[in-house]
């Protein structure tokens, strides 16, 4: 047919893209206190021109403050008519209500690849929270099965293991960088030889990994080389290549997943005076203090003849930069943690004032967000592999997230049903333990509006067998 053919259409899109301020920013907001103490520890190394301020650094982490008057300005005291400080337009905080202006933290790198993959709406939703349950080296060190409870029970999404397990396997592990979303460092490693097609050695390392893979745990190399016959050569070619693999796909500095340790550093105090007033402060731990050079300025001032002294100037001026950088983006970190934390213990301010863990609020990430106005991934950063300290016990910040449930008509946190359902079960007679249905009605009539199969579901996740097994 005529005047049938190819036309070029333009389209013009508007982009927004991200200072170097704010990726420094997002990823220092990302790191816990250890990562941020390793964190600054490698920029001190990396840059002459930072440097700690004298007799900074040397103290022990800060005990939780008695009362305001001991304030060092990383301390906030509280009551009922505080405001929650929001963002502004200014130099503090970055983040906007925009899609587009999101920084390319390690989260937001696998995110970005959930477009390549043909998923529904109650996929990517799953995805994302996978994704957001990848420890700092981009290994899952969490069960399908557990990942599946915590997207049930805090954010209301109903999935299984088998999905979780589809979803970690067929796409998260097909992702890149080559490795990430391994359950261990066998599978890690896996993941990357098999991707690597063009690695000569990948059919000898492949045997290596699965069926030598205790020899090569405990660098038996010796064995190795006698098993498959190997002459020198070969294996240090073979060596060579493995140690290209990389054991951490993420590329955190934060704390390695194989550290053994039985305490957790808290990120926040939280106290509660005798007149019943909470105080929170930022676990700054021996943190250094730093400024730029005092040298900076002089050296800036020289005089430049040469060719080389100006090379050498504008390389000057490009760290210096690269400093006040830091500074900044340290403070804005700071300001976002503070923000989160209050608008955290304010939405949750009746559990805080008793240690009672009912009257625990529903609350999500956007409600937090809408009362600090920082956008939905800052307060995701925050929150993420961070610990509050308080009266009763160390708390990761995700565990005061939680779905809701209906009691007598008004909207309580998943966790009431929770404690009611078990203190039902501690209570029964164990001669003739009760039914979910018994459970359900039971629940209903102290006003809960629940079905026996959700009662099924809550007390698998609760460790509770089923009647017959009681």
């Amino acid at each position: 047919m005529a005047g049938q053919g190819q036309t070029t259409v333009q389209v013009q899109t508007q982009q927004q893209l991200l200072s170097p301020q704010q990726v420094m920013t997002a990823k220092l907001t990302e790191l816990p206190l250890e990562g941020l103490k390793d964190r600054i520890n490698k920029e001190l190394e990396d840059n002459q021109w930072l440097e700690k301020r004298d007799g900074s650094g040397a103290s022990a982490a800060p005990e939780p403050p008695a009362d305001s008057s001991t304030s060092t300005g990383a301390e906030d005291s509280y009551d009922d008519n505080d405001d929650i400080p929001r963002a502004n337009n200014g130099t503090i905080d970055f983040y906007q209500r925009e899609q587009g202006n999101r920084a390319e933290s390690f989260y937001d790198i696998l995110a970005a690849q959930i477009g390549e993959y043909d998923l529904n709406a109650h996929e990517r939703e799953v995805l994302r929270y996978l994704i957001g349950s990848l420890g700092e080296d981009g290994l899952l060190h969490e069960s399908t099965q557990q990942i599946a409870n915590e997207l049930d029970i805090y954010q209301d999404v109903p999935t299984t293991a088998s999905e979780v397990e589809h979803l970690l396997t067929d796409v998260i592990q097909q992702m890149e960088p080559a490795g990430v979303g391994a359950r261990d460092l066998q599978e890690c490693l896996l993941l990357q030889v098999r991707r690597n097609t063009q690695s000569q050695w990948r059919e000898q390392i492949l045997v290596i990994l699965t069926r030598y893979w205790d020899d090569f745990s405990h660098t038996r190399w010796n064995r190795i080389q006698a098993n498959m016959k190997l002459s020198e050569q070969e294996l240090e070619n073979i060596k060579h290549s493995i140690r290209r693999l990389t054991p951490r796909p993420g590329g955190s500095v934060g704390s390695k997943p194989d550290d053994v340790s039985s305490t957790i550093t808290p990120d926040f105090f939280v106290t509660i005076d005798d007149d019943g007033h909470i105080h929170l402060s930022l676990n700054e731990g021996d943190l250094p203090e730093l400024k730029i050079s005092d040298d900076a300025e002089i050296t800036l001032n020289m005089p430049t003849v040469t060719k080389s002294d100006k090379e050498a100037l504008r390389y000057i001026r490009g760290q210096v930069s690269n400093a006040q950088l830091f500074l900044t983006a340290l403070a804005q970190r700071r300001d976002s943690m503070l923000r989160t934390m209050k608008a955290i213990i304010r939405l949750q301010r009746p559990y805080f004032r008793t240690g009672d863990e009912t009257l625990l609020k529903p609350m999500k990430l956007e409600d937090v967000a809408n009362l600090t106005q920082l956008d939905i991934s800052t307060i995701s950063r925050v929150t993420a592999s961070k610990y509050v300290e308080t009266p009763e016990g160390t708390q990761p910040l995700r565990w005061f997230f939680s779905a809701g449930a209906t009691q007598h008509g008004e909207e309580v946190s998943i966790r009431n049903m929770h404690a009611a359902l078990r203190q039902l079960v501690d209570n029964e007679d164990k001669r003739r333990p009760l039914s979910d249905e018994k459970l359900a009605q039971l629940l209903t009539e102290q006003g809960f509006d629940v079905a026996r199969r959700t009662v099924a579901k809550y007390r698998t996740q609760l460790g509770i067998p089923e009647s017959r097994l009681r």
